[in-house]
């Protein structure tokens, strides 16, 4: 089962990524890139997916330097999207109300 995938980037995806202080921009490019070269084989391999909330079927994966990816999986087209991105120690996506 060798299937490629074609990663996307979102928008917001992008504007996380930009908006993430802690790195420098050479960082943020290998964090980038990184995220073609992981997800575009297996994606959902060492990934988990969100059973409830506004992003239940969204899958998460631990990236390159501590992000965590927020993606959704097309399995026919052979597509994914990255729709997110947060350092480990944001934790905005799973605060408790």
């Amino acid at each position: 089962m060798n299937k490629t995938f074609k990663v996307y980037w979102s928008q917001t995806a992008l504007d996380e990524l930009s908006n993430i202080l802690a790195y420098p921009p050479e960082v943020k490019e290998r964090i980038y890139l990184d995220a073609y070269k992981r997800l575009s084989y297996m994606p959902v391999l060492t990934a988990k997916q969100i059973p409830y909330g506004t992003l239940s079927g969204y899958w998460v994966r631990l990236g390159l330097y501590q992000v965590i990816l927020i993606f959704e999986v097309n399995e026919e087209e052979s597509v994914m999207w990255i729709d997110g991105i947060k350092h480990k120690r944001e934790n905005v996506y799973w605060k408790r109300k």
